[in-house]
């Protein structure tokens, strides 16, 4: 656990993994980054509150209350460690476990919105793992009714796929990723679209998008870079 909020501390004061764009400082986008990070991660650790307060209000075993801790601090130790690999530093010499990107990805999201993978090998370079774990937060936003993504990570390229769900993208948040398009008002819930979009330029690739009304993917490509 300290281990884990001292690499959040971390990445919420490092200056140098954002790259500079036209309409957002880094300051600006390190304070999206904790907005984000504080919002998502305050339903879990209340839910363990709750769960300390019925213990001492109860009189037997507290199983039920126990079983609630558990679930929420494995779900906000889940995005913890999610969110130290997509928002922090990815060393490119690095490489990161595809089972245990599939653990992480497991935990925190279930229910109506999961993750499915499909790998070749067993570990892939981190700032790959990095540019997914983005992209399915920028998916995430663009399926209101929840889906199930498919991902599907080879040697050449990565595609995230959806089909018969729902989709509605934010048509300025991706254009923002694939064309650099000006945001005019970028909310802390949409940070991750300008991280991706640094991310691909940084790593020197290319995202094609595809949506349509019940349906959608995305394919990331080691190619040159999308123009800044």
């Amino acid at each position: 656990m300290a281990d884990d909020i001292a690499g959040l501390k971390k990445l919420v004061h490092e200056r140098r993994e954002f790259e500079k764009d036209s309409s957002l400082s880094s300051p600006d986008l390190s304070a999206l980054v904790s907005a984000r990070l504080c919002h998502d991660l305050i339903s879990p650790m209340g839910a363990i509150g709750n769960g300390l307060e019925l213990l001492q209000m109860s009189q037997g075993g507290g199983a039920d209350e126990l079983a609630l801790i558990n679930d929420s601090l494995a779900t906000a130790l889940a995005k913890l460690r999610f969110y130290r690999i997509a928002f922090g530093p990815a060393d490119p010499s690095a490489r990161q476990s595809m089972d245990e990107a599939a653990q992480l990805t497991d935990s925190m999201f279930h229910g109506r919105f999961s993750v499915e993978w499909r790998f070749e090998e067993p570990s892939v370079p981190k700032p790959i793992v990095r540019l997914i774990f983005l992209a399915i937060l920028c998916m995430e936003k663009s399926l209101p009714m929840g889906g199930c993504l498919i991902v599907n990570v080879s040697s050449d390229d990565v595609e995230i796929s959806v089909d018969g769900t729902r989709t509605v993208p934010p048509t300025d948040l991706w254009a923002h990723v694939t064309h650099g398009a000006h945001i005019d008002d970028l909310q802390s819930n949409g940070v991750q679209f300008v991280l991706l979009r640094n991310a691909l330029l940084a790593g020197g690739r290319t995202l094609a998008t595809s949506f349509s009304e019940a349906g959608a993917s995305l394919r990331l490509q080691a190619r040159s870079p999308i123009p800044a």
